[in-house]
């Protein structure tokens, strides 16, 4: 199947307030919302450490039952039930080096749709690529998610 690499961030920060119209309702929700932005930014740096240790269960934890795979490329989507998650990281870190040096991960924006639901984009740079155990390297490459 050739040299796969995957990647899925998905954040959903926890608790609501109704937005109000009022200048005091607004002030509510902005207090929440830097509550929320703190959350989700502590939701994406544990799911980055996992990611950057390799570790599968700590990433199925931390994602949804159903996430949608797709390779560096934009071709491979794999789509994924429940029991699945932790295999598909597990296969995928099967095939990286340990000795490869994890990501820079940066949050570049969050934009909360609801006040319990946001859309988090994230870039990923892999400034030295990705080393692979059978010593062949993924180039350097950076994508956003």
């Amino acid at each position: 199947m050739g040299k796969l690499f995957s990647m899925a961030a998905v954040a959903a920060a926890g608790g609501a307030l109704p937005l109000a119209s009022s200048a005091f309702g607004a002030d509510r929700w902005q207090s929440s919302r830097a509550t929320e932005e703190r959350a989700v930014r502590a939701l994406i740096s544990e799911w980055v450490e996992a990611y950057q240790n390799l570790d599968a269960k700590r990433l199925d934890a931390h994602e949804t039952p159903a996430v949608e795979i797709v390779d560096r490329f934009g071709q491979l989507r794999l789509p994924s039930a429940t029991s699945e998650n932790e295999k598909l990281w597990s296969d995928t870190f099967e095939m990286i080096s340990r000795k490869s040096e994890p990501p820079t991960v940066t949050v570049d924006h969050i934009d909360f749709l609801r006040p319990e639901v946001a859309l988090v984009q994230v870039s990923w740079q892999f400034s030295e690529g990705i080393l692979l155990v059978d010593g062949a390297r993924i180039p350097p490459f950076s994508e956003g998610v």
